[in-house]
């Protein structure tokens, strides 16, 4: 284990509705980064086929998953979306953007995509929140040390 595992952050699920395809990846690096506007940031692996549809986006949602999301959360950092619909097997509502919210999340955030800049092996995407929503009054799961926490 190295010093860095020990930064903690939500899980969450980013996902995005491109021309009809609808996919999500979780992701454990999104934090907030400005208050006035409210912008948030997600980092996503270059090789990721969510990376390739988040190019192509204008839109897309920050899913805050609680304890009840796990499986889902695990599910969607495990099985790529280039060869899988993941909301075929999952439960989910759209956004009032048509983003999917897969069931699990506790709050999610609407986002403009506004910038996105490559940071080593990752994309970061830049967000500007227009809806958000808080679904249920709990805790988010957490990743560190490797893992769901």
């Amino acid at each position: 284990m190295s010093a860095i595992d020990k930064l903690y952050g939500p899980v969450t699920i980013v996902t995005v509705n491109v021309e009809g395809k609808m996919n999500g990846i979780t992701v454990a690096w999104a934090t907030r980064v400005s208050w006035h506007p409210k912008i948030v940031a997600v980092s996503i692996g270059k090789t990721r086929y969510s990376r390739e549809l988040l190019d192509k986006a204008d839109k897309f949602a920050v899913c805050i998953m609680g304890k009840g999301g796990r499986e889902v959360a695990e599910y969607f950092g495990t099985v790529s979306g280039r060869n899988v619909n993941k909301f075929e097997k999952i439960s989910y509502e759209l956004s009032k953007s048509g983003l999917p919210i897969p069931s699990g999340t506790i709050a999610y955030l609407e986002c403009k995509k506004t910038n996105q800049v490559e940071a080593g092996d990752h994309i970061v995407y830049f967000g500007l929140v227009e809806e958000e929503k808080v679904l249920k009054n709990e805790p988010p799961l957490v990743f560190g040390e490797g893992q769901i926490l």
